[in-house]
This record gives C-alpha cells, structure tokens and sequence, in this order.
C-alpha cells in the first residue's frame, strides 16, 4: 500500500528501485538503475524551440515527475498520465479545437491532416536495436505491416484512458512513453520548410 513518505526520507531514493538494472548500449553490461538514468531519460523526451511555450511548460511537469520518481516510484505512473494529457493539450493548441473535444477524435484530425506521421517516431521501429533486460526474448518482426502512427495513436488513446480512469497498476514506462508523446507533439508544430 502507498503511504505519505516520512519528511526525513524525502530526499532517498525509492527502495523498489534496487530491483532494477539497466545498461548503457545493447552490448553493455548490465549496472543498478541510478538517480542520473531519470534524469536522462525526462531530458532526452525534449520538445524543440518550435513547440509554444505553453506546451513546453505543461510538458515539463511531466519530465519532473519522471525525474521525481527516482524518489517516489509510483511518480513514474504519474509521469505517463501528465505526457497524455500534454499531447492532448497540444493537439487542443496546434488543431485550436475547444477543451470539449475529445481525445480520439484530435488524434484522428492530427493524422488525417498528415501532422502525425510514421516517420516522425523513433522508438519501437527496430525491436532488435531496444535494449532489454536480462534473459529476455527479443521480439521478432510483427508478421503483419501496419501504419506506426496509427498504432501509437490507439495505443496512446487505450493507455491514456487506462490511467485517467484509476489504477492501481504501477511500472517503470515513463522514460518510453515521454518519449513517443514528446515525439509526437515535435511534429505537431514542425515549421514548414519554405
């Protein structure tokens, strides 16, 4: 069970992290996960100079509560719910639709108008190149070819709904899903090369 973590343990990593390991390339040996990989992984989920301030600003509560959850493990969850919301909040801005419109229906408008593209995402192309953990299969190509885009976006809208409506499921996804959400909202607001 979650409880308030006591004033003098604030500033201590979350014993749940001494569970989990990571490595630096897919060749590298495997090391205990550190305050530095959070940080990192909320930092390379950046949005460009073109994305409204706005955006950015809303965005950033979400790369500080995956930083954050170094210290508080279920902030990684958080994390991933603040992302969804700041892609919505970025397709409301870029479509300038009103706060009525549903998640679904932005997403489809955004792709529709070819803002959302297959090209634009790089996590996820290539399952041979993602690191994973120790004896873990890596996934063969899916046998059926699909439109990248279109997949994110319904597995965007699924996840985000999952957790906008209450769970108590927690995991260790937010360095992945910043990353595809800061990457989708980047092409929201590509500058058109003249």
């Amino acid at each position: 069970m979650e409880e308030l973590k006591p004033l003098e343990q604030l500033g201590e990593p979350d014993e749940r992290h001494q569970f989990f390991v990571v490595r630096d390339t897919p060749s590298s040996p495997y090391r205990k996960i550190a305050a530095a990989d959070f940080h990192q992984m909320a930092e390379h989920a950046s949005l460009h100079a073109d994305v409204p301030e706005e955006v950015r600003s809303h965005f950033a509560m979400a790369q500080n509560l995956l930083a954050h959850s170094w210290y508080c493990y279920p902030f990684n969850v958080a994390a991933q719910l603040h992302a969804y919301i700041s892609v919505e909040f970025a397709l409301r801005t870029r479509l300038k639709a009103p706060d009525s419109a549903q998640f679904k229906k932005l997403l489809k408008e955004a792709m529709d108008l070819g803002l959302i593209r297959s090209d634009g995402f790089t996590y996820g192309r290539e399952p041979e190149q993602q690191p994973y953990p120790p004896n873990t299969t890596v996934p063969g190509a899916p046998v059926e070819i699909r439109d990248y885009a279109t997949d994110v976006a319904d597995a965007m809208r699924s996840l985000r709904n999952d957790l906008a409506h209450g769970t108590n499921m927690l995991n260790m996804k937010g360095g992945t899903v910043l990353l595809v959400c800061s990457e989708l909202i980047n092409q929201l607001f590509v500058v058109p090369q003249a």
